[in-house]
This record gives structure tokens, sequence and C-alpha cells, in this order.
């Protein structure tokens, strides 16, 4: 009898919240979620970095870097032969992949790639090392923006693949331990040119 009288006390109560009226929702205003981003280098910088990405600022440091990788893959286009000259090896045996990007959001630290920009699918996620090359004007706000951009590149002849990548690869499901280049390049790095 007990269970009767609490349950329908229950349904009445639900009953009677489902008569009153809801508040209708707010007109969206229009105005942005996010502040605008001013420097659109130094926030990729800091959000790349902080997603545990390399930078390398100079021609220098890039020629440095390079040194450490024996056997190195290129994606072939102008951009990355101009930073980085011609491959030596194979993608399945690359120390490193190079290779350029559809652009870079600035607000999250993210780099788009797709297989048009990318020298395919493989060179980015292979080698256990992967440096984008990347322009600045390929720098951009936020993924509003980045999206735009495809749309405008691509129209109706979208890439077979197209990936945004957050740092480098990584993993915590066993056990909530952190593992790097678990399913991609365990260290990711970006150099920028003009």
């Amino acid at each position: 009898m007990n269970n009767d009288l609490a349950r329908e006390n229950i349904l009445g109560r639900v009953r009677a919240a489902l008569r009153a009226q809801a508040h209708p929702p707010l007109n969206p205003s229009g105005a942005a979620i996010f502040p605008p981003v001013q420097d659109l280098e130094a926030r990729f910088r800091e959000e790349f970095v902080f997603l545990k990405g390399e930078m390398i600022d100079t021609a220098d440091a890039l020629r440095e870097f390079l040194k450490a990788f024996p056997a190195i893959a290129t994606d072939g286009s102008d951009m990355v032969r101009r930073a980085v000259g011609d491959g030596n090896a194979s993608v399945r045996s690359a120390d490193l992949g190079v290779t350029g990007c559809d652009c870079l959001v600035a607000r999250t630290g993210s780099i788009f790639v797709s297989t048009r920009s990318a020298g395919g699918r493989a060179l980015s996620v292979l080698p256990p090392v992967h440096l984008v090359i990347a322009r600045r004007d390929q720098l951009l706000p936020d993924l509003d923006a980045a999206l735009a951009r495809l749309r405008r590149a691509y129209g109706q002849r979208w890439p077979s693949q197209l990936s945004l990548i957050s740092g480098p690869s990584r993993t915590a499901d066993i056990e909530k331990i952190l593992v790097m280049g678990a399913h991609g390049p365990k260290r990711l790095a970006v150099h920028l040119t003009e």
C-alpha cells in the first residue's frame, strides 16, 4: 500500500510539472562566445607548446633539428623542399616525416592536414616524429575560420582524409597512464615560414 501511495505521489508531481510552462530560451545575441585572438602566432605557440608540441623558430634551429634524423621522408611539395630539401627515405623507414598543412588553428594549437596537403595519409602518422612546415598566413584564429578556409579551398572536391592534429599522439586508456606515440608520432614539431 505504501508503494502505491509513493508512486502516485511521484506521478502527481511529474504531472504538475508537465502542466507548468517552461521559460522560452533567450534569443541568440550574435556576440562572440570567446574573445577574439589578438596575436595569432603567439596564441598558436602557447597552445601548441602546452600540448607538448615543439616550435622550431629559425632556419638554424631547423638545420640542427634535422641533424638528429638520418632517415627523412617528405611530401615533395615546393614549400617543404625549400625548407628541408628532398627526403632520403621512404615513409615506412623514415625517422622523420615532413609535411605541409592546410592551416593552423591559433585558439587550440591544432593543425589541419589532409591527403592533399600532407602528401597522402601515412606521412603524418607513420614516422615516430612529424615536422610540419607552415606559412604564417596559414595561421587562423579558430575552428570556424579554419573550416571556412577549407570550404573555400576544396568546394565540392574534399580530400579523402582530413585530420585535426592537437599535439603528439597520446592515450591514457590503460589505467589512466599517459602514453605518448601510441597511435602516431611521439613528437610533433612546427616550423613557420614567410
